[in-house]
């Protein structure tokens, strides 16, 4: 049998607190002991913690009543049921503070005592059961890994725990009745957006974001974050929402290494491939070179003919195509080995298609026709190198199904649709083995592959999907022992058209001006002088060189400078060029090669200058030279131009 619940009594006056005693034993209750005085009560507690004290609010001692409440309560949790005879204003109000669970005026009646301390004995025992299940639930939440933030109706946090006030950089007793914004500021491009716990609350539905900036309040770093929020539901009502988010920066970093480690690998796979891409127009480049070499020769003994003009401009015109397509190999080629930006932006996947296909083109020579169906797609969301990514990775694995020496029976179908839903579809369809049933379940596994040993990593795909998911889209592959494999890409569409590009107006007059063209390699420098030859065109083979013309003056319209050089790069040129002549340092348009690293990109994102790639077409070079000098013009210098290239 359970022991009946102890009651101290506090009461001064001896009578009455004999008959209080005696009453509650008659009811059942162990009421163990009596105290005239506020410390008597303190010591009673101390030796014996009871259940419920009655307490009068005149007693003697150093306290009343309601002091001695007060101690009791705060060192040992003991609920109290006040007796008086004074029933003012001002001693409710004081007793009141104590929060007591009863209030009994003199003289109490037997059934109004035995009502008031049952109410009270359970009362304060619902209140102890749901203190201890808060205290769970608040030690569980406080334990876990993840972050948590709770809010009310109104968007103000009821509860956070320790992870999330760290990754928030505000402390919970801080937070607590503030309005998520103020706490929570998750950031995209510089600007802030809304909380998902916001969005919860007001779509009545769960919402995840894939991946957020979170900026620290107190240290201001900014965290990468993958969270969701849901609305809390309590019969069939709203009560408030609540977001679960962790911190993934490192996840993300590493990510990002082993995407890089997959576009090396797949470079390594189109090496033998690009040769051979490359190889064929650089032959035509140099048996033309050599022609015209031997032409020149004889035509300056014996003079030139009509047929053999001909001959030499089809020369130089097959120089030309096949220095343009060597170009463009060696454009797609960096494209892909160029680091992402990480910006999601406005991305026409009709192009990124092309493009990929193009860069795999030597991957189906051999295997299979590739068939292109397009059909009306909208721009996307996107960042266009690690789109191109997963494209390139697709078209890969689609080649290598299929084994070489059949190229007529065997197709890969490159598609891309519109959905029901406005979203973009690429499909990759290959008529390759097919992948059993057992191996589709895991084949977005990292280092999972169905390749031997040796000829694949099993990152291919793996890294497709954490791409495309974290880009908000979707990836699925269907396949058949046999007959071959589909693999669906889905991607959002992009938030607004993108307007289309103007048609490009030619200049009616070239203007000319004074330019100096800054780059290490001589044979550049010659073939620059001559096509620029309506300008006024200084050449200096190193950075310094140049910074040491601009001193001595007269002052240039332009500059165009490499952007990789030995002993002072590019970028230095232009940051001290910045210090001498900001204006000149505004018209100052970059060369390069196709070799951007990290820091390159980053540094191209924080200047406004244009940047040119080599080989560059002659047209568009006098274009871009037209739109950046000065106001003078001449005329004829477009002609010129062209008789001295």
């Amino acid at each position: 049998m359970p022991s009946p619940p102890s009651i101290l009594v506090v009461e001064d006056e001896q009578i009455v607190a004999l008959d209080l005693q005696q009453t509650l034993r008659e009811f059942g209750y162990d009421a163990f002991a009596i105290a005239s005085s506020s410390e008597a009560a303190v010591a009673r507690a101390a030796e014996r913690c009871p259940d419920l004290v009655l307490m009068d609010i005149r007693i003697k001692g150093a306290g009343d009543g309601v002091d001695t409440a007060a101690i009791l309560q705060e060192r040992y949790g003991v609920p109290v049921v006040f007796l008086t005879a004074h029933a003012d204003e001002g001693t409710i109000d004081r007793a009141k503070r104590v929060e007591p669970l009863g209030y009994l005026v003199k003289p109490v009646k037997a059934s109004e005592l035995r009502s008031v301390v049952e109410v009270a004995l359970y009362k304060h025992g619902m209140e102890r059961r749901l203190r201890e299940r808060e205290r769970w639930f608040s030690t569980t939440l406080q334990s876990i890994a993840d972050a948590v933030i709770a809010v009310d109706l109104a968007g103000r946090v009821t509860f956070m725990n320790a992870v999330a006030e760290s990754l928030t950089g505000v402390g919970a007793d801080a937070a607590v009745g503030r309005a998520i914004g103020e706490v929570l500021q998750i950031v995209e491009h510089g600007r802030g957006v809304e909380s998902p716990v916001l969005a919860a609350l007001r779509e009545g539905r769960a919402v995840s974001l894939q991946e957020g900036t979170l900026r620290n309040r107190s240290s201001g770093d900014h965290r990468v974050i993958s969270d969701s929020a849901a609305p809390v539901l309590a019969d069939g009502q709203t009560l408030g929402a609540v977001m679960v988010f962790r911190d993934v920066t490192e996840q993300k970093r590493l990510q990002k290494q082993l995407e890089l480690a997959d576009r090396l690998a797949s470079l390594g796979t189109m090496a033998a491939g690009v040769a051979h891409e490359v190889n064929n127009p650089l032959a035509a480049v140099v048996a033309n070179a050599g022609f015209l070499a031997e032409e020149l020769s004889a035509a300056a003994g014996d003079g030139f003919d009509v047929a053999r003009m001909g001959a030499m401009r089809e020369a130089l015109q097959d120089i030309q195509s096949g220095a343009r397509r060597i170009g463009r190999i060696v454009s797609d080629l960096c494209a892909f080995s160029r680091p992402p930006s990480g910006a999601v932006g406005d991305v026409d996947l009709g192009r990124c298609v092309e493009w990929a296909l193009r860069t795999t083109a030597h991957e189906f020579r051999n295997r299979a026709r590739v068939r292109r169906e397009a059909q009306d797609a909208p721009r996307v969301r996107a960042d266009e190198t690690r789109l191109g990514q997963v494209l390139i990775n697709l078209l890969v694995n689609a080649a290598h199904a299929i084994p070489p020496g059949d190229a007529d029976r065997n197709e890969v179908v490159v598609a891309t649709r519109t959905d029901a839903d406005g979203r973009a579809v690429l499909e990759v369809r290959d008529t390759g083995a097919g992948i059993p049933p057992d191996a589709i379940a895991r084949i977005f596994d990292p280092f999972f592959t169905t390749k031997p040993v040796g000829e694949g990593t099993g990152l291919g795909l793996s890294i497709c999907h954490g791409i495309v998911a974290s880009l908000g889209g979707e990836i699925r592959v269907e396949s058949e022992v046999g007959r071959g494999t589909a693999v669906y890409v889905t991607l959002c569409p992009a938030g607004a058209a993108h307007a289309p590009a103007g048609a490009v107006v030619e200049p009616e007059r070239a203007r000319a001006g004074r330019i100096l063209v800054v780059d290490d390699e001589e044979m550049v420098l010659r073939a620059l002088r001559r096509i620029l030859a309506a300008h006024d065109v200084e050449c200096a083979t190193s950075a310094k060189d140049a910074l040491a013309r601009i001193d001595a003056g007269p002052p240039f319209d332009l500059i165009l400078t490499d952007l990789m050089m030995p002993t002072m790069t590019g970028i230095e040129f232009y940051e001290s060029l910045l210090s001498r002549s900001p204006d000149l340092a505004r018209r100052t348009v970059f060369m390069t090669g196709g070799t951007v690293t990290a820091r390159i990109e980053a540094f191209f994102q924080s200047v406004p200058n244009v940047c040119i790639e080599k080989p560059f077409e002659v047209s568009a070079l006098l274009r871009l030279v037209h739109e950046l000098l000065p106001g003078r013009a001449v005329e004829g210098a477009e002609a010129g131009a062209r008789g001295g290239r």
